[in-house]
């Protein structure tokens, strides 16, 4: 049996054992035997002395007499139970009482040993607890794989970097049942750890001197528990944090910033297996962040090209420079009127820039004409709507941009074009846009005229409400308008 019992004392399985007596005698026999069992002991004699290992020390099972002067064997118990949950308790008396039974069981003790008793008693009871406890934790640790998948997937879903961001401290904080955490990360212009997500925690928790950029503090994980830790000299301006985890994250074999993660009303301390488990977590996420900045790059990439087909426009028609960043300026702020989210919004960013992507096919002496067109010179102006649409439709980047290109001439009592559509028919993006479209041509200046003031525009559109326009959307224009920087100077706002 004794091999059985060492068997559980490998590395894999470390278990520290305080045994506590006030007879000498009975410390040394019991930590004797453990030893050679193979565990690692500390025993001692004073009760006081106990509580501060259980302080200062990870234990996995206590091993304590009862009646030991000022301080009984139920107060240790109880304050291992309470930094240990999971620890095996065995209480060891020579005055038995059925009330001290009743008094330990309900203190979570696994075995109440009556004295005298042999060593092989105390031997198998220590033994029986260590096996539940190594079960139990196997079968913990099985959980913690199967939300490790679980968080894995949620992080594997976002591709926005604030996104995967965000999901990484909600799903960390369930996972390790933490009060608070944040994601530092590295800004690049001064080497400054800055918080770019967290969730229970004040703006100034961090000390400023610690989020002045270390390399010590960067590559090295963090495992603190602050039972007797003198607080001016932590990283924290509030006190509180009875325990502190923290892993870096590293994308390209460079800092990028760090998780870390409290615990304040929880008074179970974090061990090394959740540094381990938060490590495997942050592998997850510097993939996931990869990934992202990947994609933030091709998205710039995309957007220098729109930027470019939009700027061949206007290198044509020296009258709408700037034309496109004044339409996206008012429409985003309909937007979020609206309730639209950032991905609709960029797609508004996209419409605005290429919306009149068609007039490349528009000769210049009908685009630049200094006077009114002629019917014929109108029609062929008409078609810049269905040129443009050829332009983008087999990219698929720009796909989001084709409601804004092909719909803006449209009007909402039918009598648009290209292809008459009437009120709600008209999707929404081409509604919105013709309206943004009208105020930008008005407030600026054309060929044939200067331009007006944001007052005349919005009488403009108050005069066709419902017959050129959406009245929800010019509703929503009237209202926003005021608030924007006046439209003619505007040409040094960059999208």
């Amino acid at each position: 049996m004794k091999d059985d019992i060492s068997d559980l004392n490998t590395a894999e399985y470390p278990s520290t054992v305080l045994v506590v007596d006030d007879e000498i005698y009975v410390c040394d026999l019991v930590t004797e035997m453990l030893e050679m069992d193979g565990y690692r002991v500390f025993s001692t004699t004073a009760p006081r002395e106990a509580l501060k290992i259980i302080d200062n020390e990870q234990i996995d099972a206590v091993i304590t007499d009862l009646v030991m002067g000022d301080i009984s064997g139920v107060e240790v118990l109880r304050k291992a139970k309470e930094k240990y949950p999971d620890a095996v308790l065995i209480l060891m008396t020579g005055q038995p009482t059925l009330e001290n039974a009743i008094t330990v069981l309900r203190e979570g003790v696994f075995d109440y040993l009556i004295k005298p008793f042999t060593l092989e008693t105390l031997r198998m009871t220590f033994y029986r607890g260590i096996s539940k406890q190594k079960l139990q934790r196997e079968n913990i640790h099985l959980k913690e794989l199967i939300n490790l998948h679980h968080i894995s997937e949620i992080i594997g879903s976002k591709l926005e970097l604030d996104e995967i961001l965000k999901a990484t401290i909600d799903t960390t904080l369930r996972e390790f049942n933490c009060d608070a955490g944040a994601i530092l990360i590295k800004n690049p212009n001064n080497n400054n750890l800055e918080i770019r997500s967290q969730q229970g925690l004040p703006d100034n928790f961090f000390k400023r001197e610690y989020l002045e950029f270390s390399k010590h503090f960067m590559k090295l994980p963090i495992l603190n528990n602050y039972a007797n830790a003198n607080m001016d000299k932590l990283p924290f301006n509030i006190g509180g944090v009875r325990s502190h985890i923290s892993q870096p994250i590293v994308i390209d074999n460079d800092d990028f910033g760090q998780i870390h993660l409290m615990r304040i009303n929880n008074p179970r301390q974090f061990g090394k297996n959740n540094l381990a488990t938060l490590s495997l977590i942050c592998s997850k996420v510097e993939t996931a962040i990869e990934r992202a900045l990947l994609l933030e790059n091709l998205e710039e990439t995309y957007l220098s090209t729109i930027s470019a087909l939009a700027n061949a426009v206007e290198a044509r028609d020296k009258y709408t420079h700037d034309h496109t960043e004044r339409t996206f300026i008012t429409g985003e702020a309909i937007a979020k009127e609206l309730g639209w989210s950032e991905d609709r919004i960029k797609a508004l960013r996209m419409g605005a820039m290429l919306h009149d992507i068609g007039k490349i096919g528009v000769p210049d002496a009908i685009l630049n004409k200094p006077g009114p067109l002629t019917d014929e010179e109108f029609e062929i102006m008409k078609t810049h709507p269905l040129l443009g649409a050829k332009i983008v439709e087999n990219i698929p980047f720009l796909k989001p941009a084709l409601s804004y290109i092909l719909y803006h001439h449209e009007r909402y009592d039918g009598k648009g074009y290209p292809y008459g559509l009437k009120g709600e028919e008209i999707p929404i993006e081409g509604r919105l846009l013709s309206v943004i479209d009208t105020v930008d041509a008005i407030t600026s200046d054309r060929p044939y005229r200067k331009g007006r003031s944001i007052e005349v525009a919005i009488e403009e559109l108050k005069a066709h409400s419902g017959t050129q326009f959406d009245p929800k959307i010019v509703n929503i224009c009237i209202k926003v308008l005021p608030k924007l920087p006046a439209h003619l100077e505007l040409e040094s706002v960059a999208l």
